[in-house]
């Protein structure tokens, strides 16, 4: 629960495959869905490009990343009932398709690239683990369980992720099946993808709500055999289908990818507001990422984003560096929420409610983008940022 990596796709229209061509600088870029350098893109989702970038991919992935921050400060005000549950559950539900969105762009990026496997894995698999062994180094060393030995330790964090860095795990993964799965794609049909995602949201996403209302201890995929159909890699397909079949949303479907984005983002806070009341406890089922709502409401909003095409010169050059540094951003924010929060208690002095959330959503995200930013000048820093 978040870029980095991959260099963009030219688009060739005409072409039986859908080929890439990478835009390499050096090894301090980062692959795939949280943060690029600033001359990796050549085309992403479609539309009008600046310096060789995709706008439109760039605008996605820095809102993905807002909303992943939001989603991290809300959250810390959701376990207990009182004047800030409601506004942390209605922000929560409204940022939900963060990481859902993150996993598309990757797929856009990746899955119809056409190049030998190992080749795949020796510029792409590094992207993921340096950031994630020195994140995770990081976040041990100031916040970690300092009474275990650094053997145990080191076989805690191989079993399991440090809390939001299980992205990267997760990342990791998909990375692996990546030059696998995008040969299936690319020898498929435009409609045998699209059974292929259905038969995904059914089990991935339908069942799990299903398990998680009712039938807490069933694994719909394990227990039908349909691994294939399971986890993340629906988003990461969804993103590649979206990326050939689907680049250029128009006006009208902008709007409607906004409308149901928010009618997912509302039905999604409700729902949860109603079942934890019965439950008389908070409760996050309807949160997860492999819900319909949750799933709805990421695709929605990637094809209402997938329309931006144009901003104003200086807003186009803050998306721009705040997508370049969207991975040191996921990765760094938890630290200014921990000090404001925490330590300076910044939210103790906001008594609105509805905006205690928003105020301190929006001095970590700033000062996170800030720090990252001048980080990025450091080559090395580059690398994990």
């Amino acid at each position: 629960m978040i870029d980095h990596w991959i260099e963009a796709a030219t688009r060739n229209a005409d072409a039986t495959i859908h080929r890439t061509t990478a835009i390499t600088s050096d090894a301090r870029r980062q692959p795939g869905m949280i943060g690029r350098s600033r001359d990796q893109w050549s085309e992403g989702m479609q539309g009008a490009t600046r310096e060789g970038r995709s706008l439109a991919m760039d605008v996605t992935r820095v809102v993905a990343c807002a909303m992943v921050v939001l989603v991290h400060t809300a959250a810390g005000y959701f376990y207990t009932f009182g004047p800030l549950w409601v506004p942390a559950v209605v922000f929560d539900a409204f940022s939900r398709a963060a990481v859902p969105i993150f996993f598309m762009l990757s797929g856009a990026l990746l899955l119809w690239r056409d190049e030998p496997v190992l080749s795949f894995y020796k510029k792409r698999l590094p992207r993921i683990v340096v950031p994630l062994v020195f994140w995770t180094v990081v976040y041990v060393a100031l916040f970690g369980d300092h009474t275990l030995s650094p053997g145990a330790l080191v076989a805690r964090y191989l079993m399991g992720p440090y809390e939001h860095l299980w992205y990267l795990y997760a990342a990791f993964g998909l990375y692996l099946a990546a030059p696998y799965l995008g040969r299936i794609l690319r020898s498929s049909t435009e409609r045998e993808i699209r059974v292929f995602l259905v038969v995904w949201f059914v089990v991935a996403c339908v069942l799990n709500q299903v398990r998680l209302l009712w039938a807490i201890d069933w694994d719909p995929p394990s227990h039908l055999g349909a691994q294939l159909f399971s986890g993340f890699i629906g988003f990461f397909v969804l993103g590649a289908y979206l990326e050939r079949y689907r680049p250029h949303a128009s006006a009208t479907g902008c709007w409607i990818g906004a409308v149901a984005f928010c009618v997912c983002g509302a039905a999604i806070a409700f729902a949860t507001c109603r079942y934890s009341a019965y439950l008389g406890v908070p409760n996050e089922y309807f949160f997860s990422y492999l819900t319909p709502l949750v799933a709805i409401s990421a695709a929605s909003a990637y094809v209402a984003l997938s329309g931006i095409t144009r901003l104003p010169g200086p807003l186009t050059a803050m998306v721009g560096f705040i997508s370049d540094g969207s991975l040191g951003i996921y990765c760094l924010h938890p630290m200014f929420l921990w000090l404001y929060v925490k330590h300076l208690h910044m939210d103790a002095s906001i008594d609105a409610p509805w905006l205690r959330i928003p105020i301190v959503w929006a001095a970590v995200f700033a000062s996170t983008a800030i720090v990252v930013h001048v980080l990025r000048k450091l080559p090395l820093a580059r690398r994990v940022t």
